[in-house]
């Protein structure tokens, strides 16, 4: 039996819920044909109330204590708790992530609070050099715009969310078009903590709600999670105003280099792991494979193994690994990929959509023919792929891995499997990346660590541990408690 369509409250700005009335926001979801999850109202005009709540709200929390923020967030995180199994069934069927994945977000979500708390607020209390008559002051940015994406529709959000609050800005989340309902929770949970009115706001809708609260004058700090197209818009969007920080966790081509001495076993399932879950759509997905050719044939064979072997399928089925892709044009679009590349490859496992009631893509591998050493000419190029896929390419010496692993535009994540440390930190010192790990996929990081990208894979480092440090000014101060009488400043100065 279908489960009935829920309806939204509205938007949630000043304390307040509030009920548009634009467009439906009534996206289907990718795991069930024609079941709709969740409709929200939406109203661009409602980012304008929300800009001014946030604003009229910002001085009062800037100063509240320390102990006041944790308070508000720590019931934040019961308010997360007791709503877990609604958050949970809501990521399953906006998204069409299997249950065991979303209860990893949800246990993501809850975490990211002690963890900021914590580790986080302490990485504001280091010191700089010792100088008498000086002092660092740290000062909230202001109002941060949130903007999520739709992968991780409450983790990463959340990722953005808690550590602004936890330093006294104040917020605007808009959550991702795709998943109206878990922003909705998260919202409820907000508000049902204790915030005082306008430090929270959230704001449903598509790009055109975006588009309004970037160009808000109003908006101190835009952190976005989302792809490298649109992060460079919201940069050209935020030129006319310098002051504001811009803070971009985009895309990534992430390769994982396998040398000659690397255990395939373990590779292989780190490998399959970090290419398949979330059906491919993790912007550090480990998509890109390079293999020393004396590892080749039975490294293919493993992957290939994987591939026809994990389970996909929709939230209601247990044991399924990979749920849908988010809807049937990021299908057609993977596919479309494949089809223009077909001369650059040989497909060990072929794409292919299987007969199930959504918008699905079994996972595939392909193996790169010889090249010639063009720069962008790997399978199915250098671009993100965001679905199932890995593709494979040979390399005889780690230089040459080194050189195909740091071509294109994005430097977000690379993995590096070897038996010898020493090779391992050799070829990590020359990856253009932001994430690299020995012999764990790319998919592997700590929230207790900076995360981001270089190069078109973002900015700042903007989630992990560090997420707390872009969330403040820094305010370098001179002092001088008791000024000594007549001293002139320099001579011939008299005042």
């Amino acid at each position: 039996m279908q489960e009935a369509t829920r309806e939204g409250q509205g938007d949630f700005i000043d304390g307040a819920w509030v009920l548009g009335d634009g467009a439906a926001l009534a996206p289907r979801s990718p795991a069930r044909r024609g079941y709709t999850p969740f409709v929200a109202r939406t109203e661009v005009a409602h980012t304008r109330l929300a800009v001014d709540a946030a604003t009229r709200a910002k001085d009062g929390w800037r100063r509240a204590s320390p102990d006041e923020r944790a308070a508000r967030l720590l019931a934040y995180k019961e308010r997360l708790r007791a709503r877990r199994g609604e958050l949970e069934r809501a990521i399953c069927w906006s998204i069409g992530k299997p249950p065991w994945e979303s209860k990893t977000e949800v246990d993501a979500m809850l975490a990211k609070i002690d963890i900021t708390l914590g580790a986080g607020l302490e990485l504001l209390r280091l010191r700089y050099p010792d100088e008498p008559g000086t002092r660092l002051r740290r000062r909230p940015i202001g109002v941060c715009a949130v903007l999520g994406p739709f992968n991780f529709p409450g983790h990463l959000a959340n990722g953005h969310v808690v550590p602004a609050l936890a330093t006294g800005n104040t917020v605007i989340f808009k959550p991702s078009e795709r998943a109206p309902e878990v922003g909705e929770l998260m919202a409820r949970c907000l508000d049902e903590a204790g915030f005082p009115d306008g430090v929270v706001n959230v704001v449903q809708g598509g790009a055109d709600v975006a588009s309004a609260l970037v160009a808000s004058p109003g908006v101190d700090a835009v952190m976005f999670t989302g792809s490298t197209a649109i992060g460079r818009r919201i940069l050209e969007a935020s030129a006319a105003f310098p002051g504001r920080l811009v803070a971009l966790e985009l895309g990534g081509r992430n390769p994982a280099l396998v040398l000659d001495d690397a255990d395939l076993s373990h590779a292989a399932r780190e490998l399959a792991f970090a290419a398949y879950v979330t059906a491919g759509q993790r912007c550090t997905a480990n998509s890109r494979v390079l293999v020393h050719r004396s590892r080749a044939d039975e490294l293919l064979e493993r992957l290939a193994r994987a591939a026809t072997s994990t389970r996909v399928g929709p939230p209601s089925e247990a044991g399924c690994f990979l749920g849908p892709l988010i809807d049937d044009a990021a299908v057609a679009r993977a596919l479309s990929m494949v089809e223009r590349s077909r001369e650059r490859f040989d497909a060990r496992v072929a794409a292919e959509v299987p007969e199930l009631d959504g918008s699905y893509l079994r996972p595939s591998v392909y193996l790169h023919r010889e090249r010639a050493g063009r720069a962008g000419d790997a399978p199915l190029g250098l671009d993100e792929l965001f679905a199932p896929i890995i593709t494979v390419e040979v390399f005889d010496d780690d230089d040459e891995a080194v050189a195909r692993a740091n071509e294109g535009e994005y430097g977000l994540a690379a993995a590096v499997f070897t038996a010898a440390e020493a090779r391992f930190e050799r070829v990590a010192d020359e990856l253009d990346v932001g994430l690299c790990n020995w012999n764990r996929s790319t998919v592997g990081s700590s929230s207790k660590l900076p995360f981001g990208g270089r190069k078109s894979s973002g900015n700042h480092r903007p989630a992990g541990l560090a997420s707390s440090l872009y969330c403040v000014d820094a305010v370098a101060e001179l002092r001088v408690p008791s000024p000594p009488a007549g001293a002139p400043l320099a001579p011939g100065l008299v005042v």
